[in-house]
């Protein structure tokens, strides 16, 4: 009986120890499964995300072309205007030889009335303005416009001072100073031009006391 007592204690030992060996298994198993995740999630939190990143505005800026006019409007810059009417200087006339004929042009600014002694008395010119007229021309850039195909043309005649319709041949023939007519000279007179889609379709001289 006392040989059985032992052997069955034996037995519980044995078991006891195996379920601690077990017990100690499992733990090691878990420390090591947890260490292991931890550093993989130290891993990705180090790296850098892959997100779009976004830049900042470069703090210098391009000035921009041309100089305010004294009406408080910026002096287009580009080469070309929208449509529009305008005032300006005729300069002469280029191309027509494998295309629509181009005015070359000096955009200008036309005042009268309180607007004009107004702009003139910002510029520290004389007022009221001789004439009930101030024109501003101090921007030095020349543009070209092409001609319409049916533009048309108006003008006040050497000796007349009543506006009358010039064929388009005339027109071409004193701007480009091919001939004599009897067109003002271009350093003298001002003009209104109308562009539509891009092209001058109508030019009319403003009379000038």
């Amino acid at each position: 009986m006392t040989e059985g007592r032992h052997a069955v204690g034996d037995q519980r030992r044995r078991r006891r120890n195996a379920i601690v060996v077990v017990a100690i298994v499992v733990g090691l198993l878990v420390f090591v499964a947890g260490y292991v995740l931890g550093a993989g999630g130290g891993e990705n939190a180090a790296s850098p995300s892959p997100t779009a990143t976004t830049s900042r505005p470069s703090a210098t800026h391009t000035p921009a072309t041309g100089s305010a006019s004294p009406s408080s409007s910026p002096e287009p810059s580009g080469d070309e205007l929208p449509d529009g009417k305008y005032f300006v200087q005729l300069n002469d006339l280029q191309g027509g030889e494998d295309g629509p004929p181009l005015i070359r042009y000096d955009l200008a600014y036309f005042y009268t009335g309180d607007r004009a002694n107004q702009v003139a008395a910002s510029r520290g010119d004389e007022t009221p303005v001789p004439n009930d007229v101030y024109i501003v021309n101090d921007n030095p850039k020349l543009r070209f416009a092409p001609l319409a195909e049916n533009f048309t043309v108006r003008y006040i005649p050497e000796g007349s001072g009543e506006l009358q319709t010039a064929p388009q041949d005339r027109f071409l023939a004193w701007l480009g100073a091919t001939e004599q007519t009897d067109f003002l000279p271009k350093d003298s007179t001002y003009w209104w031009i109308a562009i539509d889609g891009g092209e001058v379709t109508k030019i009319e001289q403003q009379y000038l006391p």
